[in-house]
């Protein structure tokens, strides 16, 4: 497996990564875990860290008006545009094509973002990363859970740091939805459920309960980042 899936590879120690579902808490968790570390001694600072289209833009909405009209799908009929969706990535060209589009665009951005931070000597919370992104070009391949490692493996995937920890929390997807109240339908976030599962399996991240007070969450999440933070400590001492 390559760059933050590669057991082998060294970690960047400033990196820390939020995941999981929408409506999960993961930008209310980083803001908490970025204040508390500030008061611990620890400078940090909270990134928005997904996949943004930006060059890719118009080909992303070129594909969304010509999938409107042959398959007569809008956005907002969720699986009925999913679908639609799928069907148009069965071909490897357009996959390995969709892949590197993605992966090299991405990897720009995760760098600049993490340029700022770490030249202030600030540790980095990203809210979201490759994970969330690897999860939806595999829904969108018509890939199960269990096929997860072969994206893994992709090579541009050696262009993103690893990070030293990553919490992955989940939710119920209805519930999920029900805090996003922005019209994202609880058939997304059960579409993704079993990936983000799968995937925190793979890394061997902790999982942490979406669901319960905001300050039980957090108290979960403080707990998993007790060995880094030991270190970090000694590492600001110098």
């Amino acid at each position: 497996m390559k760059g933050p899936f590669d057991a082998g590879k060294r970690a960047l120690e400033s990196m820390l990564v939020i995941c999981g579902l929408d409506g999960s808490g993961k930008s209310t968790q980083c803001a908490l875990l970025a204040g508390r570390l500030g008061e611990a001694g620890i400078p940090a600072e909270a990134v928005w860290n997904r996949w943004e289209p930006r060059l890719s833009a118009p080909l992303i909405r070129l594909a969304r008006r010509r999938l409107s009209a042959s398959a007569a799908a809008v956005e907002e009929d969720y699986e009925r545009f999913r679908d639609a969706k799928r069907r148009t990535m069965q071909s490897g060209t357009k996959r390995g094509l969709w892949q590197a589009l993605v992966w090299s665009e991405y990897a720009w951005q995760v760098r600049r973002r993490l340029s700022g931070p770490r030249r202030r000597g600030s540790a980095v919370i990203c809210d979201r990363y490759v994970y969330d992104t690897l999860i939806d070009v595999a829904i969108n391949f018509s890939l199960q859970p269990a096929g997860l490692p072969a994206l893994m493996r992709h090579p541009l995937l050696v262009l993103f740091p690893k990070p030293a920890l990553v919490v992955f929390i989940d939710i119920d997807p209805a519930l999920g939805a029900e805090r996003k109240s922005d019209g994202t339908p609880a058939a997304y976030l059960a579409d993704r459920r079993d990936y983000y599962l799968e995937t925190a399996r793979i890394v061997g991240a902790p999982v942490v309960d979406g669901g319960a007070p905001v300050e039980r969450v957090f108290e979960q999440v403080w707990e998993a980042t007790a060995p880094w933070r030991a270190a970090r400590a000694r590492t600001e001492a110098r």
